[in-house]
């Protein structure tokens, strides 16, 4: 597949930070009609907001999107202490980002560690969740399901200790690794995206941001996310909800997904063929026609749509 560069003129309109209950600030970006649904997005872990730059693209011109960085990520501030992070914090995080912009209620998209975020933020305060789109993302204890159970604890274990002992050993290990040219051929070989379908262009900037991660952040939200599990409530989620899965994910195995489709009350289910957990940039189109035909049944006669 040619490596096509996406649009380089930003689709937000505007920008702006609120702080976090410790003061960190939180940045944000939005574009759109403010009058209508509103689309807000959580990052997985990692990654900034550029990995929602084809759905702001898309529905820019029609609905509302709000995007934002975690703390320690992207252009917010890093936290004063990050052994604090959890999944509720981060779900309080999102919640005064939609009070900055306005958004009494909004459908709340996840990436990955976002799908826990959206949950959480609906357990809390169900009251501004419109709708729920959980894309390529577990629902609790992600360790449990990367790879096998063995593997994939053993790894977040690791990644901890390091993260939270030698962090600046990591930093350095990660600029010097990150940023050769092999790196991207390796990545495609390895099925972590989809060899054909995945641009160099759309993965540079999580590489170039990921080089650049403070990894005691890091290290502390992989464990929060670990620890956190939304199983026990997903059964009274009862807001309009497509849930996305991608067929070749090896961070969030297909199966996850089912499973969340099955126990959200008339969930409805997207199952991107060969998508890898990187599908968000992989298959855009797919993805942005499945959300418009989701918002539009789902939210016909809405006093914002």
């Amino acid at each position: 597949m040619p490596d096509v560069p996406r649009r380089r003129a930003p689709w937000w309109a505007r920008t702006g930070s609120v702080p976090a209950e410790d003061g960190t600030p939180l940045a944000y970006a939005a574009g759109g009609p403010r009058d209508r649904l509103h689309l807000v997005c959580a990052n997985g872990l990692g990654v900034s907001t550029f990995f929602w730059d084809y759905v702001g693209e898309y529905f820019e011109g029609r609905h509302q999107v709000v995007v934002w960085d975690y703390q320690g990520h992207g252009a917010s501030g890093r936290p004063r202490d990050p052994r604090t992070l959890s999944i509720p914090g981060l779900a309080e995080d999102m919640l005064r980002v939609m009070d900055a912009c306005g958004v009494e209620r909004g459908v709340l998209l996840g990436h990955s560690l976002g799908c826990q975020v959206i949950l959480e933020l609906w357990h809390r305060h169900p009251d501004r969740v419109e709708g729920l789109i959980p894309i390529l993302g577990s629902f609790g204890h992600p360790a449990d399901t990367l790879l096998d159970p063995r593997i994939g604890r053993v790894l977040f274990r690791l990644i901890y200790l390091l993260g939270t002992q030698t962090p600046e050993l990591v930093q350095l290990s990660l600029r010097t690794t990150l940023r050769r040219p092999l790196t991207w051929r390796l990545i495609r070989l390895s099925g972590l995206v989809h060899p054909d379908l995945c641009n160099q262009s759309d993965i540079e900037p999580y590489l170039e941001h990921l080089s650049r991660q403070d990894m005691e952040v890091f290290a502390e939200m992989l464990r929060a996310a670990q620890e956190h599990d939304a199983s026990v409530y997903m059964g009274g989620i009862d807001v309009p909800t497509l849930v996305v899965a991608g067929e070749r994910d090896v961070f969030t195995p297909r199966h996850l997904s089912v499973e969340m489709a099955s126990r959200i009350q008339n969930a409805e289910l997207l199952e991107i063929p060969r998508g890898s957990h990187a599908a968000l940039v992989e298959q855009p189109e797919l993805i942005n026609l499945r959300i418009d035909k989701f918002l539009q049944d789902r939210f016909q006669g809405h006093p914002l749509g």
